[in-house]
């Protein structure tokens, strides 16, 4: 199937079960799609395991409906359960990595940048050898509120993990956020909506940056809200075609394996 753009963050689970009729949508439109964990709800690392589950199932399932599609597993920064305990995250995650739609550790990272989702955020960042071995990548949140503030304490975090920086795609970045991230020499991911980022926005950071179209996927962040953007961006994208094509594509199917078999 010849994909002509791919959502390289959406919750695909939330997805389906809000908006069942976009799967068929999205198959039409030619979209791939790269599902990353967010819970609605956890209070209790039961409830982690059980969300996974259930993210798992929905992206099988949509997997079936011959959508090309993946996943990412991890602890959102929005989703620590007071039981959690860092050095436990190894033996949670790693029996998921294994699944053959598995592409990395993801949603993770920092929304106040308190000192527990630091600590959990890098026990993540820690499983970067393994992540490696697997051909995988960590997707890495920043937040909408305090933006700066957190998005500095997040590369940080990230320079004292080479290794997982290497395999990093630090999303929801935006015209002020992204300068920095590329400047660190990593990859980014800008997301489209009314809520994050416009296409506007796109232009204006590959206007300053020319080099960031080897850097960047674009991406919606659809859940229980559904966004158009990146569809209607792939259509008249405003930009040369080689690297619209980067951006709203070949990038993220590149860096999330969606060419191989498993991926729908």
């Amino acid at each position: 199937m010849t994909l002509g753009f791919v959502d390289g963050h959406c919750h695909l689970d939330h997805v389906l079960q809000a908006h069942p009729g976009r799967i068929a949508w999205i198959k039409a439109a030619g979209g791939g799609l790269v599902g990353w964990s967010f819970a609605h709800r956890v209070g209790s690392v039961s409830d982690l395991r059980a969300y996974w589950r259930a993210q798992i199932a929905a992206v099988e399932e949509v997997a079936r409906a011959g959508v090309v599609c993946a996943f990412l597993v991890g602890v959102h920064p929005r989703n620590i359960p007071p039981d959690l305990r860092p050095e436990a995250l190894g033996d949670l995650l790693r029996p998921l990595l294994d699944h053959p739609l598995c592409r990395g550790i993801g949603e993770i990272g920092l929304e106040t940048a308190s000192d527990r989702e630091l600590e959990v955020f890098e026990a993540q960042l820690g499983l970067a050898a393994e992540l490696g071995d697997r051909g995988q990548m960590f997707g890495v949140h920043t937040p909408r509120q305090d933006k700066e503030r957190v998005t500095r304490a997040v590369l940080a975090a990230l320079v004292r993990h080479p290794a997982a920086a290497g395999r990093a795609v630090v999303d929801h970045t935006t015209p002020v956020t992204a300068p920095w991230a590329l400047e660190a020499g990593l990859r980014i991911g800008m997301s489209l909506s009314p809520l994050k980022s416009s296409a506007d926005d796109v232009r204006a950071v590959l206007r300053a940056h020319p080099e960031a179209a080897d850097r960047l996927c674009l991406n919606t962040d659809s859940g229980t809200r559904f966004f158009e953007d990146l569809w209607a961006f792939s259509r008249a994208p405003g930009l040369p075609e080689p690297v619209a094509r980067k951006i709203a594509r070949d990038n993220a199917a590149a860096w999330f394996r969606l060419g191989e078999a498993g991926a729908g």
